[in-house]
């Protein structure tokens, strides 16, 4: 079962808008530190203290996220593995930007990589369900990817529901990740489906 976006150039596209929707707040904060630290007077150690923290907090989070969308987004070229820990490393911090703590349980032989870029993709539309942080756990069952998140107000959007259920959802830049996910899953005999219950939200391919 897959989303209705069969073209390449389409799913291409909406990669590309969720990427930028999704860099534009740390780049934007970046720009405002950098504007806050030209009009400081020069004897207003505080404001440029300000500026430069928010500056430097800015870069570190944009830095985060470019490093994990090039696991999510980016080509795998080879077979090898990633640690646990270097997955937890490149997840993590983009989850805590958004209040979810990311629990890793399994795996601990090393994730392929194309097994890790399935788990960033399904954390990042898990994330999705948690408008206000949470906790992520990503299980790895052989080697298949799980997620299961919980928190305040947890949900399943129901732009996620309708694209794992093909009910003919129009394609958007949210839902790209689940887009890619199925794409990179149907080669495995496997499609993605997410189930909520009282206690949170699972994602685990079938």
């Amino acid at each position: 079962m897959s989303l209705p976006m069969t073209d390449p150039l389409t799913l291409a596209g909406l990669l590309c808008s969720r990427l930028c929707h999704d860099l534009v707040g740390p780049v934007g904060a970046v720009v405002n530190g950098v504007e806050l630290l030209a009009d400081a007077d020069e004897d207003d150690d505080e404001l440029r203290d300000q500026s430069i923290a928010l500056i430097g907090e800015s870069a570190a989070e944009l830095s985060a996220r470019l490093r994990f969308f090039r696991l999510a987004f980016g080509a795998v070229h080879d077979d090898g593995a990633i640690t646990v820990d270097e997955l937890a490393g490149l997840v993590a911090p983009v989850m805590q930007g958004r209040r979810i703590a990311l629990a890793i349980e399994g795996g601990r032989d090393g994730v392929p990589r194309a097994r890790a870029r399935l788990a960033a993709l399904m954390a990042l539309a898990a994330a999705d369900c948690l408008p206000r942080g949470g906790r992520m756990v990503l299980v790895f069952e052989g080697d298949l990817p799980r997620i299961r998140v919980s928190g305040d107000r947890f949900a399943l959007p129901a732009s996620h529901a309708a694209a794992l259920a093909d009910a003919g959802a129009e394609p958007e830049a949210r839902t790209a990740p689940l887009a890619l996910v199925l794409h990179l899953a149907a080669p495995l005999g496997r499609r993605l489906v997410a189930a909520a219950d009282e206690a949170g939200v699972d994602f685990r391919l079938v």
